[in-house]
């Protein structure tokens, strides 16, 4: 794991100190090459290295030709000399090859200048030739996915064809055109469980299921689905896919520590919300790329009383981009070239997270070369990069911890500092009484004690105390060794003699903190914000050579890929120069969301379809160019992105003809003969000719059992609860919080991830998750059954089914599991498991009145352990 290796390699470079800053030599000036360098390169290199057409490509005349490099790539790296080519060969007397090699001053010379940043008196950095665009071929240009999607035509059927709704019509054309149809319908019960699940997260109520069940109708389908999507369980459970494609956790992941992030709770919530009140996509990326500048936040924060709620949850929002690890500190300052060992991977980071997510693009192969497979040059990453730069400054980097707002206007803001300025005067005030009133009181224990002791000695003992120990004569070095302890005790003694001694002293210093307390609480305490925010001042984005922040190229301007202006160009004028935030990331985000992008619409359809059938109409969410997968329905893609934005970018809209279609409802078991005929024309059910068997994700399968256990403490939002490593390596929820809240509001832990969930695939956050793996091991089974939370909720299953006969109790231990009623044979082979086993616990127990009642209690949990860790219990069908 890249973050892991780093912060272990750091660790061992600090204590090595081998990443100290590097020193100037003796306080002379920083060399600058026009002065310093250029003469050495003049007289030893000119011969090779200058004129139209140099040795290898490489012009050592001018910085700007340096800094470019030649065929060998960059001649140096800023900073880092001892990996820097050029000083590679005047090292080791490589160069020049012929004629007086460079005297060891001036090697020395050209070090430290490549080591300080190989400053020079012109600016290279600007605008050239270099970042002209690049050239692609018109078939390139010309790949779907950039371009803007059509709303297709729905194709007309057969009559008889089971249709619901156009997506019906679509999934049905593709499988007649292959001789397959739709698999029948999915059982009622099965249908219920499966989209209780997909829409919330967890299992139907048995209750649920009995009113389904006894209205046949469609419409009593249409209003479970409108329930579910209405419930507060919708956002948490959406809210949890979101928050993997946005790299959410709540650790840095700095060094070994993984240390917790305050506040990064605040954007899982804003998430959940935005999901539950069906918040517009295209305002819902907004927010989370531009909040600040999409609520005019720093007018706001001059001008305004408080915050409004709508500025607060924007700035909450850009939290989205504070999600790739950041490992930053305020001591990094010290680390030469942290930029580039720290800085510049969060940005890169940052870049990979918003392309994947919102546009299913890996602009990130272009940060070294040019994109190998879509038409995405390195210039164009650069663009890209350039519009969060005002905000990720790597030469200006603010440290994670400090890179925060505070949830206040500026006006209160003053305010605070004005009443805690007052609190704090006071509470110094009364610490100064609290000390001065215990050194009086220690004053005349010692009085008191110098008066026990023998007359002739007093005034020789009060001397040698108060003699400096280091001016003391052996006699009062004797008398101070002899009762300085007992007449000046320590702070910690005097802290329990004192108010034994002088009982007013406790009154007095009682009624002294009591004012200290009242104070504290008098103290204004202001919520921070992890929001990203435009630093102020200019700043440059280079063209990395290679990808190296140590090898520079010219400066780059804010631009969207070319491929992708399709869409439009982006929309960005420079603001004035007193200007707070640039409005490039809000220019960003209304570019995206432009109802002509050839990507946003598609790249969140498709992930909205992918959640309810297993896989992507493009099978590859996170990459929509040529070397990811081809979409199977490329018309319905389209008309389902076109719908979308049409509709006003309703999410719950798409999920609700995904769920009331046909293809959704159908069985994922086929009968023999359309089994045989379709697996043989399409095995991996591409084309949809059923429901696709699906294991249920690790957050809702721990929330199943919760809930199914009758433990699920559904309290949202808030604080995330803390995870602790137990001694036998298990990571469960820390003593004191609540290990029975939803799997969203457990913290996300980098290095230490959940055990259970962790064994269920919930994805180790390096970057981000477009797709999550699913396995099937024994390490699953192993946790399920070893695992003491898992027999606790066991435990509590099987209490609610105390109060019934076996039959009866068996019956609902079914009902709750599996959302339906037990078969026959089950009913039988379970019964008889019951009664063995509580036979079994009886033999173990000790005779008395209470053991029949025990053995059947732990029996029925081992029942209930059993029906949790099923596959059936694990699997959607």
């Amino acid at each position: 794991m890249r973050h892991r290796f780093h912060h272990s390699l750091l660790a061992l470079l600090l204590a090595a100190g081998w990443l100290a800053s590097p020193v100037s030599t003796s306080g002379a000036a920083q060399p600058v090459f026009e002065k310093d360098i250029l003469p050495i390169f003049k007289r030893h290199c000119r011969g090779c290295h200058s004129g139209a057409e140099p040795r290898a490509r490489l012009n050592l005349m001018s910085r700007a030709n340096i800094l470019r490099g030649g065929t060998s790539g960059a001649a140096i790296r800023l900073r880092a000399a001892e990996s820097s080519l050029l000083w590679e060969k005047l090292a080791g007397d490589k160069m020049p090859p012929k004629g007086p090699k460079l005297t060891r001053k001036q090697k020395g010379l050209i070090r430290v200048w490549i080591n300080e940043g190989a400053a020079g008196t012109k600016s290279d950095n600007a605008p050239s030739q270099q970042t002209q665009e690049a050239s692609f071929s018109q078939e390139e240009l010309d790949y779907w996915a950039f371009q803007p999607p059509r709303r297709a035509k729905v194709p007309r059927l057969a009559n008889g064809s089971p249709i619901h709704n156009p997506i019906d019509a679509f999934v049905v054309a593709q499988l007649e055109s292959r001789g397959l149809t739709l698999s029948r319908p999915a059982e009622r019960a099965t249908l219920l469980r499966r989209v209780t699940y997909d829409l919330t997260g967890l299992p139907p109520a048995p209750d649920d299921l009995q009113r389904f069940l006894s209205d046949p109708s469609d419409a009593a389908f249409r209003l479970v689905v409108d329930r579910l999507l209405a419930s507060p369980r919708h956002g948490e459970h959406w809210g949890r896919h979101w928050l993997d494609t946005a790299g959410y956790a709540d650790s840095a992941g700095i060094l070994s520590e993984d240390r917790p992030l305050p506040f990064t709770w605040k954007y899982r919530d804003y998430v959940i919300r935005a999901f539950n009140k069906n918040k517009p996509y295209d305002r819902f990326l907004q927010e989370q790329l531009a909040g600040d500048e999409l609520t005019d936040y720093w007018q706001v924060f001059e001008t305004a009383e408080r915050l409004p709620a709508k500025v607060v949850e924007g700035l909450v929002a850009t939290g989205f981009l504070r999600m790739a690890a950041d490992s930053s500190r305020p001591d990094f300052t010290t680390i030469k070239n942290a930029d580039a060992l720290y800085f510049y991977p969060t940005i890169n980071d940052t870049m990979q997270i918003v392309a994947s997510t919102t546009m299913g693009l890996t602009v990130h192969c272009a940060r070294c070369h040019s994109h190998k497979f879509d038409p995405i040059s390195q210039v164009d990453f650069y663009r890209l990069q350039s519009i969060f730069m005002p905000a990720l400054r790597p030469n200006n980097w603010v440290p994670q911890m400090k890179r925060r707002l505070l949830n206040a206007s500026s006006s209160q803001q003053k305010d605070a500092k004005k009443k805690n300025s007052q609190v704090d005067a006071a509470v110094k005030r009364l610490n100064s009484e609290i000390k001065a009133l215990d050194t009086k009181f220690a004053a005349r224990l010692f009085d008191r004690r110098l008066a026990a002791l023998p007359e002739p000695i007093r005034a020789d003992v009060r001397q040698a105390v108060a003699t400096k120990a280091a001016d003391r004569n052996p006699i009062q070095q004797y008398l101070a060794g002899k009762f300085q302890k007992h007449l000046k005790p320590d702070a910690k003694t005097l802290s329990t003699v004192l108010p034994k001694t002088f009982p007013e002293l406790t009154k007095k210093r009682t009624q002294l903190q009591s004012e200290v307390g009242d104070w504290q609480r008098r103290r204004v305490y202001l919520e921070e914000i992890r929001a990203l925010y435009d630093l102020p001042g200019d700043v440059q984005t280079p063209l990395l050579r290679r990808g190296d922040p140590l090898t520079p190229g010219p400066a780059v301007s804010p631009e969207v890929p070319v491929a992708l202006r399709t869409g439009g160009k982006l929309n960005w004028i420079p603001p004035a120069k007193d200007a707070r935030t640039t409005g490039r990331r809000l220019a960003l985000a209304r570019w995206l969301t432009g109802p002509k992008h050839p990507l946003t619409a598609r790249v969140m359809v498709n992930r909205i379809w992918m959640h309810h059938f297993g896989r992507g109409i493009v099978s590859t969410p996170d990459d929509f160019g040529s070397a990811g997968a081809a979409p199977t329905h490329p018309q319905l893609l389209d008309w389902l992105a076109r719908e979308f934005v049409e509709s006003g970018w309703n999410l719950k809209h798409i999920h609700r003809l995904i769920v009331l279609s046909a293809t959704y409802r159908q069985s994922s078991v086929s009968d023999s003969d359309t089994l045989t005929r379709s697996q043989k024309v399409d095995p991996d059910n591409f084309f949809l000719w059923k429901q696709s068997l699906r294991r249920l994700e690790a957050e809702p399968f721990r929330d199943a059992v919760l809930a199914v256990s009758g433990r699920l403490d559904s309290r949202p939002f808030g604080n995330a609860e803390r995870l602790a490593r137990r001694p036998d390596g298990e990571v469960t929820v820390a003593d004191g919080q609540r290990d029975n809240r939803r799997s969203v509001y457990l913290q996300i832990l980098r290095l230490n991830p959940q055990t259970l969930l962790q064994a269920f695939d919930q994805p180790v956050m390096e970057i981000n998750c477009a797709q999550r793996s699913q396995s099937t091991v024994a390490t699953q089974a192993l946790t399920l059954w070893n695992s003491n939370w898992m027999v606790k909720a066991a435990d509590t299953f099987a209490r609610q089914l105390e109060a019934e006969n076996n039959p009866e109790a068996l019956r609902r231990a079914i009902q709750l599991a599996f959302s339906r009623e037990p078969t026959d044979q089950e009913q039988q082979v379970l019964l008889k498991f019951l009664v063995e086993q509580t036979h079994r616990h009886e033999t173990t127990l000790k005779p008395d009145s209470d053991r029949s009642l025990v053995a059947r209690r732990r029996a029925l949990s081992d029942l209930c352990h059993m029906l949790l860790s099923s596959n059936e219990f694990a699997y959607i069908d």
